[in-house]
């Protein structure tokens, strides 16, 4: 019972934060609906007409909708569809701290001294985490009913609890498939990189399926399978086939990872390369940023740094590809006009301005701690030692950190600069390029907020 209440707490946080966003947007949706959607069944027509050209642009993110005039439609568009990716990050953040962090952290050998075997000390992980995710699903869909009855619509339970059914396999799914990719790798960053890599595919997939698209695999992804379940506008009814496959799917995995964890040997790889016999060599790398601060800590992150720099200037120019016919249609809905109005996006530059530069922070906020989570992997691996055996100060190995976090950030946030500016040209969007710099530094300042705060966690 004590490694129960061990893995509870060791998945608290998450939970927490997972739990809090996914209650907020509960909530907050249906009380949108309420103030936007209008009263007469003309309105609420002409709104769900209006919303459901929306809908098509925003399919990247969320998934098809089906009956945007009622509550019970919004809700499961706007409030629930927005959480699978939530959920799923969560999920492959917890999945490889059970699969690998736990054992860069030593718990896997303190309880294995104490007597206890692999099978249960991964089952109570398991266990624990699936316990945890059931309480958030539970509390998000009963804060989806308490929004719906405030906005005075309310959405039967029933169908909540349905709909919390399919969302609770999906979790468990993803959390299945990141507990799997740990046991391929020998650190959690790996973990991570791999987990969610898979993960990206698979909802990949479903952003294709979603636009009848991959038709002959997209039964392999846990998001199409999730995305075909809609018991609040379906008459409160359940694909059965297809939710059973996400259970059945997360048992596979999660039976495949236990077995894996129990083989294979502490800190390797359930697969192993074979040894290769190479000639010892006394001589240093030949890489000369090694050599040179700041730039030896980015050449090491040079492929995830390039990815990131890819990545997100492509996802600027496909939002700017969508946004002028995005903000028209809203425009064009007079509720949403009045809403735009008094927050002060009724132009294209002010609703790039909001929408993409928060968006941009929320990425940056990843990436910063993607990096100061290497930072710990360092600690425990035993590099921050090999390092300070140089020897090299504490002090200059915290400033040479937080240098090459904000140097990584400042290419990354330059790409993307450009990137925004060459998309606004192509759609014909004006934007002010000095307001673009210096949203770019201030989306910059956010990076070197969460490296200090990593720096000071990490000690």
């Amino acid at each position: 019972m004590t490694l129960f209440r061990l893995a509870l707490r060791l998945g608290g946080i998450g939970a927490i934060a997972a739990g809090v966003i996914g209650i907020a947007a509960a909530v907050a949706q249906p009380l949108a609906f309420a103030q936007l959607a209008g009263n007469t069944p003309a309105e609420r027509a002409l709104f769900a007409e209006q919303m459901e050209i929306l809908a098509r642009q925003l399919t990247y993110l969320l998934p098809l909708p089906h009956g945007l005039g009622t509550m019970a439609g919004w809700i499961e568009w706007r409030a629930i569809g927005a959480l699978e990716v939530i959920f799923a990050f969560w999920a492959v953040m917890a999945g490889s701290g059970a699969g690998r962090g736990d054992e860069e952290r030593g718990l896997v050998e303190h309880w294995l001294a104490q007597g206890v075997s692999r099978a249960r000390y991964i089952a109570a992980r398991i266990a624990a985490f699936a316990l945890i995710t059931t309480i958030v699903v539970t509390l998000t869909l009963a804060a989806a009913g308490v929004g719906s009855a405030l906005g005075k619509e309310p959405v039967p339970a029933s169908a909540l609890a349905l709909q919390g059914i399919a969302l609770l396999g999906l979790v468990l799914c993803c959390y299945a498939i990141a507990l799997f990719a740990a046991q391929l790798v020998t650190t959690r960053r790996g973990a991570v990189a791999l987990g969610g890599g898979a993960l990206l595919v698979l909802y990949l997939i479903a952003v294709v399926a979603r636009t009848d698209g991959a038709e002959s695999f997209r039964w392999v992804s846990p998001f199409w399978l999730y995305d075909q379940n809609h018991p609040l506008t379906n008459g409160g009814t359940l694909d059965g086939p297809k939710t059973v496959a996400l259970y059945v799917s997360a048992l596979i995995f999660t039976t495949v990872a236990s077995a894996a964890f129990v083989q294979r040997d502490l800190g390797a790889p359930l697969l192993r390369r074979p040894a290769r016999d190479t000639e010892p060599t006394t001589l240093p790398a030949r890489d000369p940023f090694l050599r040179i601060p700041v730039l030896a800590v980015l050449d090491q992150q040079r492929m995830s740094l390039l990815a990131w720099t890819f990545v997100l200037p492509a996802l600027a120019m496909f939002f700017l590809s969508f946004t002028r016919t995005l903000v028209d249609t809203m425009l064009a809905t007079p509720s949403f006009r009045v809403y735009l109005e008094r927050a002060g996006l009724g132009d294209y530059t002010s609703f790039i301005g909001v929408v993409w530069f928060g968006t941009l922070v929320l990425l940056l906020s990843i990436y910063a701690i993607v990096q100061t989570n290497g930072w710990a992997a360092d600690d425990q691996e035993g590099r921050l030692e090999i390092i300070a055996s140089q020897p090299v100060s504490r002090t200059r190995i915290v400033v040479e950190r937080l240098s090459a976090l904000l140097a990584g950030g400042a290419i990354i946030v330059a790409a993307t600069a450009i990137a925004l500016v060459i998309g606004a040209a192509a759609t014909q969007i004006d934007l002010d390029t000095g307001r673009v710099a210096l949203g770019s530094a201030l989306a910059l300042a956010v990076v070197f907020a969460f490296g200090g705060l990593g720096a000071a966690g990490v000690g």
